[in-house]
C-alpha cells in the first residue's frame, strides 16, 4: 500500500468538484484501484505524483514530473494562475473544461433516484474581463508598510498582490493601484486585528460606464467621524481620478470574522447606487444596484440564465421569486408571467426591487422582506398557489422545513443553483415529497473556475 511522501505513477481519469482531478493508483493491496487527488492535472494525464496526505480511503498527491500530458492541456494565460488559487483550470482548453463540468453535474446527479434530461451547457458569452463584481482583501506588510490588494491565496489568509487579472475588468487593476498608490491611513493585519483597510469591492455595469466602490473600514460607525475628513479628501480625488466612478461607501466591519461586508454602510462620495442594464434581441431590463445588494457577477452569462428560467414558466402565470434579491429574474420575466411574488430578506434589496419594478414598467407584482421559509408559510395559511416556483438560494441551499413548505405551494419548482451538492441534495428531498427533476442545464457563469451554475425544472408528478 502506497505510503506518505511516497512517489507513485498514475493516470488522471476525470475533473472533480473544487478543483482537483482524480487518478486511480493501482497495486496488490488495492486492484480496483486507490483514489488519489491531484491539483492542476488534466484528463488523459500520466504523471509522477508525489502523496502529501494520505487518509483510509483517499490520498492526496502533487505533480512531481508530467510523464506524457493531456492533449487538452494549454498555457495558462495569467502570470499569477498559481500564487492566486482563483482560476484553478485555467490549463485546460475551454471547451473541454466545460464539457468536463458537465460531467461533474452529472456526476452530482447520480447520487439521486432519478436522473433529468441534461441539456447542452451554455458557455460564458465573454471568457476575459467577465467579472464585474471584485472584493479585493487588504493588508500591508509589516516592516516596509506595503500595501498588499487581491486575494487569499488557496486556503490561506495570505494575500496575493494582484495588480493584473484578465478575468476582470482593466479599470479594476487601474483603481487597485491608484487605492496602492494613494491609501496612507494604513490596512488591517489580520494576526493583530489593527489597521484601517480590511477590504476593497468594485461592482462594474455591464457596459463598464459606472462603477460602485466601497471600502470596508475596521472601525465603527460611531469613530469614523474622527478621521471622516482626511478620508473625504481621499475618495473625492479618487472619483474625480476615474469618471465612470458613480458611487463610493465604506462599509463599517470592526469584527473578527471572515465576513467582508456587515449591514453598516454609509455613502461619502455620489450616489450610493448604479444602474444597471441586462438586454439581448428580445429584451431589456434596467436595475438599481446598491453597496448591500447581490447582483450576477457574469451579467452576459446572466441573461442566458434568465432566458432559461423564462422559458419554463407558463404564459400569464404567477410567479413567486424566492430569494429574489433585487428582481434581476421577476422583472425579466415581467412581460410573461401574470404576476410576480418577490421575497427576499434584505431590505437594501427589497428597496431596490420596488424601484427596479418601476423603472421596467411591471405593474403587476408584491414584494415581501423576510426570510423564505416563513414567508412560505404565511402563503400556505392563506392558501396561496403559484404556476412556478423560482428559487435562487445561496451555496447552502435549501433547509428540509422551506423545502417542505415551498413543496405545497406549486407544482413547478425552477431551481437556479450555484452547487451542485446541495442541488442534488435538495432535489432528493423534493423527491421524497412527490416532485422529479426533469431538465438540468449548466451554464459557465465563472469560466476557469470550478463553480458550476444550474437551472434545474422540477414538476411534482
Amino acid at each position: 500500500m502506497i505510503k506518505q511522501n511516497d512517489i507513485i505513477e498514475l493516470e488522471i481519469e476525470k475533473l472533480t468538484y473544487e478543483g482537483a482531478a482524480l487518478g486511480r493508483y493501482f497495486c496488490d493491496d488495492c486492484p480496483s484501484g486507490f483514489v488519489v487527488f491531484v491539483k492542476e492535472a488534466a484528463p488523459k494525464d500520466r504523471l509522477k505524483v508525489k502523496i502529501t496526505k494520505l487518509n483510509k480511503t483517499y490520498a492526496k498527491g502533487e505533480i512531481v514530473e508530467i510523464i506524457e500530458p493531456s492533449k487538452h492541456r494549454i498555457k495558462p494565460f495569467c502570470p499569477l494562475f498559481r500564487a492566486c488559487g482563483g482560476c484553478c483550470y485555467q490549463y485546460l482548453e475551454y471547451d473541454y473544461l466545460l464539457e468536463q463540468k458537465n460531467n461533474m453535474l452529472k456526476e452530482a446527479f447520480l447520487k439521486s433516484d432519478f436522473q433529468p434530461e441534461f441539456l447542452e451547457p451554455i458557455k460564458s458569452p465573454e471568457l476575459m474581463g467577465y467579472r464585474h463584481k471584485i472584493q479585493y482583501r487588504v493588508s500591508q506588510t509589516k516592516n516596509s508598510k506595503r500595501l498588499l490588494i487581491g486575494y487569499y491565496k488557496e486556503k490561506s489568509h495570505d494575500i496575493t498582490n494582484i495588480k493584473y487579472c484578465p478575468i476582470q475588468p482593466a479599470q479594476a487593476d487601474e483603481m487597485a493601484q491608484f487605492v496602492r498608490d494613494n491609501w496612507s491611513f494604513g490596512a488591517y493585519r489580520e494576526k493583530n486585528h489593527k489597521g484601517l483597510l480590511k477590504s476593497f469591492a468594485a461592482r462594474f455595469s455591464n457596459d463598464l460606464k459606472s462603477a460602485l466602490l466601497t471600502f470596508v473600514l475596521n472601525v465603527s460607525s460611531a469613530d469614523y467621524s474622527k478621521i471622516e475628513p482626511d478620508l473625504t479628501t481621499f475618495f473625492e480625488t479618487m472619483g474625480k481620478n476615474f469618471p465612470f466612478i458613480k458611487s463610493i461607501s465604506v462599509n463599517f466591519n470592526p469584527d473578527k470574522t471572515n465576513k467582508i461586508l456587515s449591514d453598516d454602510f454609509k455613502n461619502v462620495w455620489g450616489e450610493d447606487f448604479i444602474y444597471e442594464t441586462l438586454e439581448d434581441e428580445n429584451c431589456k431590463r434596467v436595475y438599481k444596484i446598491s453597496p448591500a445588494s447581490f447582483f450576477q457577477v457574469n451579467p452576459k452569462c446572466a441573461v442566458e440564465i434568465f432566458n432559461e428560467v423564462k422559458k419554463n414558466i407558463g404564459e400569464n402565470s404567477s410567479i413567486l421569486d424566492a430569494y429574489g434579491g433585487v428582481g434581476a429574474i421577476g422583472i425579466w420575466l415581467c412581460d410573461k408571467a401574470g404576476k410576480i411574488y418577490l421575497v427576499e430578506e434584505s431590505k437594501s434589496a427589497i428597496d431596490d426591487a420596488k424601484v427596479n419594478f418601476k423603472l421596467n414598467n411591471c405593474k403587476n407584482y408584491e414584494v415581501f422582506l423576510g426570510d423564505a421559509k416563513e414567508q412560505f408559510k404565511k402563503f400556505l395559511k392563506d392558501r396561496k398557489k403559484f404556476g412556478a416556483l423560482i428559487i435562487d438560494p445561496p451555496r447552502k441551499g435549501l433547509s428540509a422545513e422551506a423545502l417542505e413548505a415551498l413543496s405545497k405551494l406549486s407544482d413547478k419548482i425552477i431551481y437556479v443553483s450555484c452547487n451542485p451538492q446541495t442541488l442534488v441534495r435538495d432535489v432528493k428531498y423534493l423527491q421524497t415529497l412527490g416532485f422529479r427533476a426533469k431538465t438540468t442545464r449548466a451554464f459557465d457563469m465563472f469560466p476557469y473556475s470550478y463553480h458550476i451554475e444550474s437551472v434545474t425544472v422540477i414538476e411534482r408528478e
